[in-house]
């Protein structure tokens, strides 16, 4: 079982890797920072192919895309698992040939906080682009926050927005800009959702002797 964030630009898709690892890793640490722990984390990144037929390291000040066959691998080091990014446009004429912009429908119908929702769609429609993060089962709490952070600040560089539909956190809270995601995301007292609320709970319990132990190899 896994779960997911979409990144969904509306401004630009034109970043680059560097700005996305920057960005990251402050607004995971400040994260850390709030929840009183003193460690600070470093993220990895490589390029893999679908069938590991290779790993790569990345040019940082690239653009932050890449080919259908490829994904991005963003991990912490000394800790296991980790979350892996695909890229692929938005628009989708084989599912839905009538409707090939089908992505946005429940994005639509679900919104509750973005405003100008649908000239932000209309943007979106012009960049043609998406990315999405995925997080499988059972990995360090720690993993499950950053996956959410990364995203979120993918969605800042972008002036785009989070969508999730797979119980990755509360669906009613999406699609949801950056600076929403980071008010209650991981934080249990924002949170109404008793699922939510709860694997949050567990997770920040740990991630103190997760974090401690990556620094420690």
């Amino acid at each position: 079982m896994s779960t997911t964030f979409e990144v969904i630009p509306v401004e630009t898709d034109s970043i680059t890797f560097r700005q996305v690892l920057e960005l990251s890793e402050r607004r995971i640490n400040s994260f850390l920072k709030e929840i009183n722990s003193d460690f600070e984390i470093r993220l990895n990144v490589t390029l893999h192919d679908n069938g590991e037929k290779y790993v790569n390291e990345i040019d940082m000040d690239s653009k932050f895309e890449w080919k259908e066959n490829e994904y991005i691998w963003f991990n912490i080091n000394g800790v296991a698992g980790g979350t892996d990014v695909y890229c692929e446009e938005i628009k989708d004429s084989e599912i839905d040939p009538q409707n090939p912009w089908w992505r946005f429908d429940e994005m639509v119908s679900n919104n509750k906080t973005i405003s100008d929702f649908e000239l932000k769609i209309e943007k979106s429609k012009s960049l043609n682009r998406y990315w999405w993060f995925r997080r499988s089962a059972g990995q360090p709490g720690i993993i499950n926050i950053v996956y959410g952070l990364i995203s979120a600040s993918l969605a800042e560089l972008t002036h785009g927005f989070v969508w999730t539909d797979d119980g990755a956190w509360n669906f009613e809270k999406f699609p949801a800009e950056p600076n929403e995601f980071y008010k209650w995301y991981f934080k249990p007292e924002f949170e109404d959702h008793c699922d939510s609320k709860e694997w949050a709970e567990r997770c920040l319990e740990g991630i103190e002797e997760e974090i401690k132990t990556a620094n420690k190899t």
